[in-house]
């Protein structure tokens, strides 16, 4: 009998597939807790994520794929990828057809250790992975001749490539949590290749920024994008092998999907611009990947009238100084995010001298409504691992959220950012499904009949 899959402190036995229509299971342990959990009692399962390349939606149901036609009928993927994570992800880091610019020295597999529990309140997760550094660090302003320009970027960005920049950006932890919409659950043994597509961001068919500017309903009249980030095919009139960013249906068809739990839920954990005050963003794709009403953890710190930033550091909470130097960046005695307690005002009075840096981003807790969900979530990097510890209401009781009950059966992925990556270039999980069995007592990673 096959493991499902590698373990550390294997606690459970795992049981091979016996049918086209088995499922990975995660089932959620019930133990009695009011804000902690003794993880110390909580098996650990470790998820082999890996790297996807720009394998889409539409190319897991073209002929390309060998398994297209099981994809089709809904069988998952586990069915036929049980144990290939790493032969995958090493294939696509190398580089070749789904992978045209592959990043030098990436890994093409990232272990994940996942530990969950529940009380009749609220979910627990527990997930932690290896790093080779803490990447907390974000993208910066930088003052040079004159004018304050964006400085640092995501490892595959033209200007990192070439040296012009350094690689500045933020690991990420996201949960993925299919709603129970009929329509949805048609696709949703495709779990995270259901909102990727061949014309998002990053992806071989990507439209130019001017285009989806004009765009009615994602560009500058509506959603107010220049880009096409994840979306739900459902939302959509008519897709082929390019994807189908523009052919958007009416908005009346859309709320009435959405209303019927059509959507995914997209919670990211982010090591800077949410880790700082304790939170993770909250957020949905169905037509669009869209944040919760309530705000948002972090903004841009940048006044489009002035062409300056918004904030500085307040000279009190940075050494009596309002920025920081070019050779403080990463230095972990110097201050890495932008808050509430040690930002101020921004001066154009102050004496900005060359190479003088501020943070892009600014930070705050306090968000209102359904965006604020996600209030006790918190990363430590410790020993070359992060550790992040979330704990969500099993129902926000917000409709832009899945309520999580008991007997119920959800589809779920994760998802890593590492190494200073964004977009399409993380680590992720094959659909798995999700419940939270009051009869079992730990973390079971399982295959079911």
């Amino acid at each position: 009998m096959k493991s499902f899959f590698s373990m550390v402190m294997i606690t459970v036995v795992f049981a091979a597939y016996t049918s086209a229509q088995s499922t990975a299971n995660l089932t959620a342990g019930r133990t009695i807790v009011a804000d902690s959990v003794d993880w110390t009692t909580i098996p650990t399962t470790t998820l082999m994520l890996f790297y996807p390349g720009q394998a889409s939606e539409e190319w897991i149901h073209s002929t390309e794929h060998p398994g297209h036609a099981a994809v089709k009928s809904g069988i998952q993927c586990l069915h036929c990828h049980q144990g290939h994570e790493a032969f995958i992800g090493n294939r696509m880091a190398q580089g070749g057809k789904l992978e045209p610019s592959p990043l030098p020295g990436k890994k093409g597999t990232l272990p994940l250790a996942l530990q969950m529990a529940y009380d009749p309140d609220f979910l627990y997760v527990r997930a932690s992975w290896p790093s080779t550094e803490a990447g907390r660090y974000h993208e910066y302003l930088r003052y040079s001749e004159g004018q304050w320009k964006k400085y640092g970027n995501h490892r595959a960005h033209p200007k990192v490539r070439s040296g012009a920049q350094p690689p500045v950006y933020e690991d990420r932890f996201s949960i993925a949590l299919f709603g129970p919409g009929p329509t949805l659950q048609r696709i949703a043994n495709e779990g995270c290749w259901a909102m990727c597509h061949s014309d998002l961001r990053f992806m071989p068919h990507h439209p130019d920024k001017k285009t989806v500017s004009a765009h009615p309903i994602l560009g500058k009249n509506g959603l107010r994008r220049r880009d096409v980030r994840k979306y739900l095919a459902l939302t959509r009139t008519s897709v082929d092998a390019t994807g189908g960013w523009r052919h958007v249906k009416p908005e009346p068809e859309r709320m009435a999907l959405r209303r019927q739990g059509n959507f995914v839920e997209l919670m990211q954990w982010r090591a800077h611009r949410s880790n700082p005050v304790g939170m993770a963003d909250d957020g949905l794709v169905d037509v669009y990947r869209q944040f919760d009403a309530g705000g948002r953890v972090f903004g841009t710190n940048w006044d489009k009238q002035t062409k300056t930033p918004k904030y500085m550091f307040d000279p009190r909470a940075n050494q009596g100084r309002p920025a920081l130097r070019e050779s403080e960046l990463k230095n972990p005695q110097s201050p890495y995010f932008l808050g509430d307690n040690n930002k101020v005002q921004y001066d154009p009075t102050h004496a900005w001298q060359e190479g003088d840096l501020l943070l892009r981003r600014y930070l705050t807790a306090d968000v209102k409504g359904s965006a604020g969900d996600n209030n006790r979530v918190t990363g430590i990097y410790a020993n070359g691992n992060w550790t992040v510890t979330w704990r969500r209401r099993l129902d926000t009781g917000h409709a832009d959220d899945v309520a999580l009950r008991p007997g119920q059966r959800y589809t779920v992925g994760f998802a890593v950012h590492d190494d200073h990556t964004s977009g399409r270039w993380h680590y992720v999980s094959f659909p798995l499904s999700l419940t939270l069995d009051s009869g079992a007592s730990r973390l079971n990673v399982k295959a079911e009949p």
